[in-house]
């Protein structure tokens, strides 16, 4: 795991501290390694072709596989472009994301003024993952009424009938077009493309929290919230770390810090034990404010 971040002015050459021949041989330096509290940053001077191919390289030689990139970078197209191309997990929150579902539900009902345990929520899932069978299990407790909409039940089907076995909860699985979400309250859309959720009829006021891509409604009528990201507060437990990370999202940054090949329920214990809860939750043109969810609220009549 490597961090990457664009440097900043004179963060690679300080002109006024180095002598004329550490100026010449420093023309040549593309990229620069620092290494604090076991976390490797690697600064680039810039996104030129040398400097990139020089990435490359350390990227290859050093058999990195994963990488967290700065805020100035994830803005920059070509450096983007080129990442992709490097056959490394690109660390960006979603994986985060996933397992913050539950976290999220509790923030929006905060914001409502409303119980969760009155809420109707729904799953849009067509693949079945560890961390959605987490989730169906963890919020399927919490709430009056969960709907998984999914292409293939069968899928569904295991997770469906050890939650009645085991809770008594009954799972609801449909997936009809115009009655599936009708009376959600909260939906969370695992993997489901715009096109397919725009084939369904949604709520006047509901609210969709994107976990994996963004996707535009284009139902006129739709007046609710549509979040595609989220915010935390760094724990305490790491604030050491991010000083020399501060061109980093917290978000992405956390994520880093705890991401291992493990079950879910341990990643959600960690969580729990580090009191990360959400900040604020942002759509397409930035944070959503918390009384915007209040317009979501039962007590507005639809």
């Amino acid at each position: 795991m490597i961090y990457i971040k664009l440097a900043e002015n004179k963060e690679i050459i300080d002109k006024k501290n180095i002598n004329f021949l550490e100026r010449i041989k420093n023309r040549f330096v593309k990229i620069k390694v620092e290494i604090n509290e076991n976390k490797t940053l690697v600064i680039i001077n810039d996104v030129s072709n040398k400097t990139l191919n020089s990435l490359s390289k350390y990227i290859k030689k050093n058999c990195i596989n994963k990488v967290c990139i700065s805020n100035n970078l994830q803005n920059n197209k070509i450096f983007m472009e080129f990442i992709k191309n490097e056959n490394v997990k690109i660390l960006d929150g979603k994986w985060l994301f996933k397992h913050l579902a539950n976290n999220c539900a509790d923030y929006i009902c905060k914001c409502k003024r409303e119980n969760l345990a009155y809420q109707e929520v729904s799953f849009l899932s067509n693949g079945i993952s560890d961390i959605v069978v987490e989730n169906i299990k963890d919020i399927s407790s919490k709430v009056k009424i969960l709907n998984v909409i999914t292409q293939d039940e069968r899928k569904f089907r295991k997770v469906e009938r050890e939650l009645y076995e085991e809770k008594g909860i009954i799972l609801n699985m449909n997936n009809n077009y115009k009655k599936s979400l009708t009376k959600s309250d909260i939906i969370f859309n695992f993997d489901f493309t715009e096109e397919e959720l725009n084939k369904y009829t949604l709520p006047k006021r509901t609210c969709i929290i994107n976990l994996n891509e963004s996707v535009k409604i284009n139902l006129k009528s739709f007046e609710g919230i549509n979040v595609e990201f989220f915010e935390i507060p760094m724990p305490r437990k790491y604030l050491k770390n991010s000083i020399y990370l501060n061109d980093f999202d917290n978000s992405v940054l956390y994520e880093s810090y705890i991401y291992k090949n493990t079950s879910c329920k341990n990643i959600i214990n960690e969580i729990e034990k580090d009191g990360v809860n959400i900040s604020f939750l942002s759509g397409k043109s930035g944070r959503i404010r918390k009384n915007e969810y209040l317009n979501l609220s039962k007590k507005i009549a639809n």
